[in-house]
């Protein structure tokens, strides 16, 4: 039976290296593989993947932009992980914000554990936009695999 792994990416270039983690300590036969991309519901024009009108397309540009830039991150992490064996590869974006969205989907498919990025801001950058992989860790009731920006 294979073991329930959650990725947590986002669109920064940063998501190769963690998907390189990835393949360094999941296996395509042991692990099933969840890549999750959180964005904030302002930037979300839907809920789910889906074609846009001309209307929100002219009225909210930023925000089509953001989602079609997040569903195709989703979407490249996916097949490279495909391709390096883990066929048992699904993944998602959703509008929520990153933290809820991480630990309830970690929650629901009850990971064995959960590989996300870190940005190492200062502290006064911590300050001003909380770490969400810290606040990850301190909700979240499995193991976190935390690889650096």
């Amino acid at each position: 039976m294979s073991r329930p792994v959650l990725i947590a990416i986002d669109a920064s270039p940063s998501c190769a290296a963690l998907l390189d983690l990835v393949r360094q300590y999941c296996r395509p036969r042991e692990h099933r593989l969840h890549v999750l991309l959180a964005i904030d519901s302002s930037f979300a024009v839907h809920d789910h993947a889906a074609p846009y009108t001309r209307g929100e397309l002219a009225e909210y540009p930023a925000a089509c932009d953001e989602q079609q830039q997040a569903e195709r991150a989703v979407a490249e992490a996916v097949w490279a992980l495909r391709d390096s064996g883990f066929e048992d590869c699904i993944g998602c974006m959703v509008a929520n914000e990153p933290v809820q969205a991480i630990v309830d989907k970690a929650r629901e498919l009850e990971c064995e554990l959960l590989v996300m990025g870190h940005r190492h801001l200062s502290r006064f950058g911590r300050m001003l936009d909380p770490s969400i992989s810290g606040r990850v860790i301190n909700q979240v009731g499995c193991p976190v695999l935390v690889a650096p920006a």
